[in-house]
């Protein structure tokens, strides 16, 4: 699914029920023994690091197959302002200055670098590490998430051009440390808390809500998912249906805007299988997840004309996990036929 806009839920401004009710879903997205449900601060990281790592497994396993590659940090950030609750998000975190990492991936490169959870963000390459005003305002994004949207486009300029110095303040102590990438598709993956169910891609990051993560019974599934969104990113849909002039909202479901959506949905779908295989993931996780799903969510004859009902889609996944079975595999992999045809206006 491809839709607009990212996260607006940990907006500041919103009423502190409002960030409770939230973190409520972040608790309830993550297994009865992940973490204790008395802290739901706590289980919103622990819910943004199973995302965190499993988009960038999916995304360091496929590299070799991707256009458009980063130098990927196994790094989340958060910023103060995106919570509605400071107080309690500074209880919990630190936040001894306003970045901090929130999320890391185990034995990813940040990790081995000798970042921990909650290190605060002095300085980047020997520069301090807050945007000016001027830098915030030509971010399109809402206002509590600019300075977080500034800074992962900061870290990943700077480590697109090779090895990176980030000071951070533990504990009271100024430490410089050293943080080299690793070879990435280009795509950043985020939890959005909320009660809706969805993911989405928007050309440069991969979403999934809460209430869509509180739906998955493991890990697999959840890389089903990503691995879907991955692949819109991957085809660059969301530039190739803005070329074509689709239209948004309403208008979307209708006529040749919702063909040529439709079309791109299958092309993510049976670009999955492929991304999932390569990190090692087994394809039958995107069928059981959307025949649960379908069964339980599914729309029938109501549903969007932009996606294939529930059991074509299931059909289209045996289909493409059929043709996966019959490819060589080679030195990195299976290369996604997708990947190796040009990418040509949607008509």
């Amino acid at each position: 699914m491809i839709a607009d806009g990212i996260d607006v839920m940990r907006q500041r401004g919103f009423a502190k029920i409002k960030a409770l009710l939230l973190l409520i879903f972040a608790v309830l997205a993550l297994p009865a023994h992940a973490v204790p449900v008395s802290n739901p601060f706590h289980a919103l990281r622990a819910a943004d690091q199973r995302v965190l790592t499993t988009g960038h497994r999916l995304a360091t396993a496929n590299a070799p197959f991707c256009r458009s590659r980063e130098n990927a940090a196994g790094l989340m950030l958060h910023h103060i302002g995106q919570y509605g609750d400071e107080a309690g998000a500074r209880a919990a975190f630190g936040f001894a200055r306003d970045f901090a990492v929130l999320a890391l991936v185990p034995g990813g490169p940040a990790a081995l670098a000798g970042l921990r959870q909650d290190d605060a963000l002095v300085a980047l390459n020997g520069r301090d590490f807050t945007p000016s005003e001027a830098a915030l305002a030509d971010i399109d994004q809402p206002d509590a998430y600019r300075p977080v949207a500034w800074a992962d486009a900061m870290l990943r300029t700077a480590l697109d051009t090779g090895p990176v110095t980030l000071t951070v303040l533990r504990d009271g102590a100024i430490i410089d440390l050293t943080l080299a990438g690793t070879p990435a598709c280009r795509t950043r993956f985020e939890l959005r808390a909320t009660a809706n169910y969805g993911a989405s891609a928007n050309g440069d990051t991969a979403s999934i809500t809460t209430a869509m993560l509180d739906f998955m019974h493991d890990d697999d599934e959840l890389a089903a998912i990503l691995a879907h969104e991955l692949a819109h990113n991957l085809l660059e849909h969301r530039r190739r249906l803005n070329e074509a002039g689709i239209q948004r909202g309403l208008m979307q479901q209708l006529g040749r805007n919702a063909r040529l959506t439709l079309a791109t949905e299958i092309e993510a779908d049976r670009l999955s299988i492929w991304l999932l295989a390569n990190a090692g993931v087994d394809p039958q996780a995107a069928i059981r997840f959307w025949t649960r799903y379908g069964k339980a969510r599914g729309k029938g004859i109501f549903s969007a004309p932009t996606h294939y009902r529930w059991k074509k889609r299931v059909g289209l996944f045996e289909e493409e996990i059929a043709n996966l079975g019959t490819a060589e595999r080679g030195e990195h992999g299976w290369m996604p036929p997708l990947l190796t045809e040009p990418l040509v206006g949607l008509k």
